[in-house]
């Protein structure tokens, strides 16, 4: 009798993102003023997976249009292969506004760490910076860059989802991703 062994899925690892800075951000909140704050969550590739998001704390005085936050972040159920989305919010007195999202593939800082800006989705001139140190290693030093194409748009079934792949395609166009 033989016996088969199941086929074993990566393992989780904990990710540390650190969330550095955003620059080129919009006022949102012209009352009550901007208190910008940033989630990171992954991107998971099991669909019915839990859920793993952490975010910064706001900045609520300063310079809230290019704001500061130098914090690093746990997400503790990461797999290679998942990518990083980042979501700029601004809280309000009511609740929070989307400023705009960036999304950081894990063929960019896995297996050799990220240190870099990219693209704000949304906002033209906005830039965040973040760096991910690689799990367990030793961040890759040097300069390079690359543009990140969004996948073309698919056909389906549903008119609705096709319209809203194209529409998020052409609004978003390719990200600027860029290692110093």
């Amino acid at each position: 009798m033989s016996q088969l062994s199941p086929v074993m899925a990566p393992a989780s690892q904990k990710l540390l993102v650190n969330v550095i800075q955003a620059e080129g951000l919009q006022h949102m909140n012209h009352f009550t003023g901007d208190h910008p704050y940033c989630a990171c969550e992954v991107k998971h590739v099991e669909p019915h997976a839990t859920r793993t998001k952490a975010e910064t704390k706001q900045v609520m005085e300063g310079d809230t249009i290019n704001p500061i936050w130098n914090e690093t972040l746990e997400l503790e159920q990461w797999q290679p292969g998942e990518a990083l989305e980042f979501t700029i919010y601004d809280k309000g007195l009511i609740g929070s506004k989307t400023e705009g999202k960036a999304m950081l593939p894990s063929e960019f800082f896995y297996p050799n760490g990220f240190q870099g800006m990219i693209s704000i989705i949304g906002l033209p001139d906005a830039r965040l910076r973040l760096e991910v140190p690689p799990p367990g290693g030793s961040m890759m030093q040097g300069q390079a860059s690359a543009m990140v194409p969004l996948p073309a748009p698919t056909s389906s079934a549903c008119g609705s989802q096709q319209i809203m792949e194209t529409t998020m395609a052409q609004a978003a166009g390719p990200q600027r991703l860029a290692v110093s």
